[in-house]
């Protein structure tokens, strides 16, 4: 057992000698001090059962020690007998007591008594010892006991939350305070067909979407630093097909209102039905979108080609009915009329069409038809064009075709006069080269490649020209115009023929490259031909008006009247059209204006710039530089004159875009000649 400590002090040695005479038990373990302050330093750092103090001490007597000692929290409830061999008066005995003595022992001293009263104490000392262990024994057994039903809570608790955890249909995880995984349910097993093991740590990274990753680090990052949940759509693979599937996916704290995160519980429920149907409708929504977005660029593109021709029909048949007009003049601009009505013809009859081909009643009859009579009548038919732009048509066959086929010699020439005149339009110099041949599989078909020297055509490009209302340039600076149903329509009428039309991708540059093909149908007993008769291509319309050097005449007319409303006015036409040149400036000269032309956007900003002109007439779509950026780099440079649109773009919004971006007004094609008159009026007064 461990000793019992005990203090002696005395300043005599022989009195320290003396009580440890006396007290020769094992079971004590003899402390000596010769002073009070040693006495002080002794209680200071150990455990005394109980203290033998002398009275009479130099410097410091054992009353003032006593009183010091019991001061001390530690030494407060030590037990202190006097020894003395001097002062035994009761006062002097009472003094003791009040120091805190417990005992008063008178030398010299009997060893029984005093072996007796110090065993007492130290039995004292013993069982408080022995109660406090106990008690602290006891304190550590409720502490267990409390630990151990806290664990069990905790285990209980566990158990009730993982049963209800694989209980439910969805996912559910548990991470720990830095984010690792701890825990997943057994519906993520079943789902994901990983196991446990794979799954804690980063293993249930597999399961997600190489895509989502990032953004799911993010977010957890982000959690992890503000100790804040978090939401998102994600997508975890389904183990069973491999297919990856939508979830919504909450994580939240175990514990937001501490200042430690604890732990983090997530959830994921499917949503994959939800989330397509979502995205299918606004897939659906978009693609409605931008089909009403191309159908009204169409319809204003449209608007605009059909008013052209009828402008400058309205406006020729106006000129022709003006008594002014002298009778040699009639031919050109009945010349004029026809060629703009044969273009407002076919139009119409491209729309009309592709309406029968998209509605399915489209009735194509299949005849015997010549291919070299074909291919010749449609050189005979595109010279003419191909001629006024100086461009060399070539017309070949490549090895052996079919004297005859079984098709439709109407839309075969329709097709082939669209492709080759959209070689002709866009290809400023060089040539032309249609070249046919003979394909036998897997069917057998006449294959015809088109190739032209226009700038050519990029792959994104190509994938919007055969899409009903959508062109290669649909903006206001378009170089060339047309309706962009050519394409579309021949590509139709190419596979109703049992044959298609497609374009290869090319450099820019490099011209286009279009290639046609139709069924030939049987070619048992069929004679084939390797060369085209030789046919000389004939014009057959007459040649274009041209203005006499004078600048003032057109047709034949004299120089503007004096008089008009407009004498003295100074005016400039920004027009592309040479047609609405023609048609414009006679009806300004007609009311005595001086008019100046300019082709383009460009050259129409120099012109304006470089005379002072009292209103400019500006043409909306023009290459280049269209009318809108036209007036904006005019008002930029500081120019303040009236500047009126004049366009074919006849819609409710083109008129308020207009008026919007600073023109001072609005003139719709076919121009009305009073209309026209009035509005000049008004903006220059």
């Amino acid at each position: 057992m461990e000793k019992v400590n005990i203090l002696l002090v005395d300043d005599r040695g022989d009195g320290i000698i003396a009580l440890q005479s006396v007290l020769t038990d094992p079971e004590y373990n003899l402390v000596v001090a010769n002073s009070g302050r040693e006495a002080l330093k002794h209680v200071l750092s150990m455990d005394f059962a109980l203290i033998l103090m002398d009275v009479q001490m130099p410097d410091m007597d054992g009353f003032e020690t006593a009183a010091l000692i019991k001061q001390r929290e530690r030494s407060r409830d030590i037990p202190i007998i006097f020894v003395t061999a001097i002062n035994k008066t009761d006062r002097f005995v009472a003094n003791g007591y009040s120091a805190g003595a417990v005992d008063y022992l008178f030398k010299p001293i009997e060893a029984h008594i005093l072996r007796s009263k110090v065993s007492v104490f130290v039995e004292l000392f013993k069982k408080n010892r022995l109660i406090q262990q106990q008690s602290e024994n006891l304190r550590d057994l409720e502490r267990r006991e409390k630990i151990r039903a806290l664990s069990e809570m905790r285990l209980k608790a566990i158990r009730h939350y993982r049963n209800l955890a694989d209980a439910m249909p969805q996912i559910v995880f548990w991470a720990r305070h830095a984010g690792v995984m701890e825990y997943f349910n057994r519906f993520w097993h079943q789902y994901t067909q990983l196991d446990p093991n794979s799954s804690i740590g980063e293993g249930w990274r597999a399961a997600v979407h190489p895509a989502q990753l990032k953004e799911i680090d993010e977010k957890w990052a982000h959690a992890l630093r503000h100790k804040i949940g978090f939401e998102m759509h994600c997508r975890f693979r389904n183990g069973q097909n491999g297919e990856y599937r939508w979830h919504l996916l909450r994580v939240t704290p175990d514990d937001s209102e501490k200042p430690n995160v604890e732990g983090w519980t997530g959830v994921a429920v499917e949503i994959h039905g939800e989330k397509t149907t979502q995205e299918q409708l606004l897939m659906a929504k978009r693609m409605a979108e931008a089909a009403s977005e191309t159908k009204s660029r169409f319809l204003a593109n449209m608007s605009h080609e059909i008013r052209t021709p009828l402008g400058v029909i309205l406006g020729f048949v106006e000129l022709l009915a003006d008594e002014n007009y002298r009778s040699t003049d009639k031919t050109n601009l009945v010349s004029v009329i026809r060629r703009n009505g044969q273009l407002l013809s076919k139009i119409i009859d491209d729309i009309l069409d592709l309406s029968k081909v998209e509605a399915g009643k489209l009735e194509v009859d299949r005849n015997e038809l010549s291919i070299v009579d074909l291919l010749n009548g449609v050189k005979t038919f595109m010279s003419i064009p191909a001629e006024e732009k100086g461009i060399d048509l070539q017309v070949h066959i490549e090895g052996e075709v079919p004297k005859k086929i079984l098709s439709n010699s109407m839309r075969l020439h329709q097709i082939l006069v669209n492709i080759i005149g959209n070689g002709i339009k866009f290809s400023s110099q060089g040539k032309v080269v249609v070249t046919a041949s003979l394909r036998r599989e897997p069917k057998p078909l006449l294959h015809i490649i088109v190739q032209d020297s226009g700038p050519g055509l990029t792959a994104e490009q190509i994938s919007n020209l055969f899409h009903a209302f959508t062109q290669g340039d649909s903006s206001v600076t378009r170089k060339f115009g047309g309706t962009g149903l050519g394409l579309v329509l021949s590509r139709k009428l190419a596979r109703v023929l049992g044959g298609d039309v497609t374009i290869s991708p090319s450099q820019p540059g490099e011209g286009c490259k279009v290639e046609i093909t139709v069924e030939t149908g049987p070619l048992d007993n069929v004679e084939m031909v390797s060369a085209l008769d030789s046919v000389k291509a004939v014009s057959a319309a007459p040649p274009e008006p041209t203005e006499k050097a004078t600048g003032n005449t057109q047709f034949g007319l004299s120089a503007h009247a004096s008089g008009g409303s407009l004498e003295g006015m100074k005016v400039l036409l920004v027009e592309d059209s040479k047609d609405n040149q023609l048609l414009i400036r006679h009806m300004l000269h007609a009311e005595g204006a001086d008019v100046s032309v300019a082709e383009n956007g460009i050259e129409g900003v120099a012109k304006a710039k470089s005379d002072s002109y009292d209103v400019v007439l500006m043409d909306i779509q023009m290459p280049m530089l269209d009318g809108y950026g036209a007036l904006a780099k005019l008002r930029e440079d500081g120019y303040d004159r009236p500047v009126i649109a004049l366009t074919a773009h006849g819609m409710v919004e083109d008129k308020k875009r207009s008026l919007e971006s600073g023109f001072a007004s609005h003139i719709t094609k076919p121009v009305d000649r009073v209309s026209l008159i009035e509005q000049i009026t008004a903006v220059v007064a």
